[in-house]
């Protein structure tokens, strides 16, 4: 059964955990939350990681861009694990919602609302990212 476009886009909004194949750039498969979204329909998002990446370690700015995740509160993660924050990642709405119908990538989960409250505060005062992506994104 396919499911339409127009549904597929209703459940997928701010603090929606994602799971995709769909990057080239990686490996294997990568959970993702849904931070935002501009005027021109493109979502931005964080990627999930099991651990910080070393490179970071070197800027503390970056360091305080990682937000915590407890396994025992997310039944989907096998681990403690780490939303990094510390780049919008940006996708076409239309080109997710593809994915999605394609089966590429599951809806998984929603970031329980008081960490993305808190994940919100984080890179709202944060410096790394500009006034313009805060209102965009934030």
């Amino acid at each position: 059964m396919n499911i339409p476009s127009e549904i597929l886009s209703n459940g997928i909004e701010r603090g929606t955990i994602l799971h995709s194949d769909m990057f080239p750039m990686i490996n294997h498969g990568k959970f993702f939350i849904i931070i935002g979204e501009n005027k021109d329909y493109i979502l931005g998002f964080f990627f999930i990681n099991s651990n910080i990446n070393a490179m970071l370690e070197k800027h503390q700015e970056l360091m305080n861009l990682q937000y915590y995740l407890r396994c025992k509160d997310y039944s989907f993660l096998n681990y403690d694990s780490f939303v990094c924050a510390t780049r919008i990642q940006k996708i076409k709405k239309d080109k997710l919602i593809d994915s999605i119908e394609k089966r590429e990538t599951k809806i998984i989960d929603n970031l329980k609302k008081e960490h993305l409250e808190e994940l919100l505060e984080m890179v709202r005062s944060s410096d790394v990212f500009s006034e313009i992506e805060k209102r965009e994104f934030f």
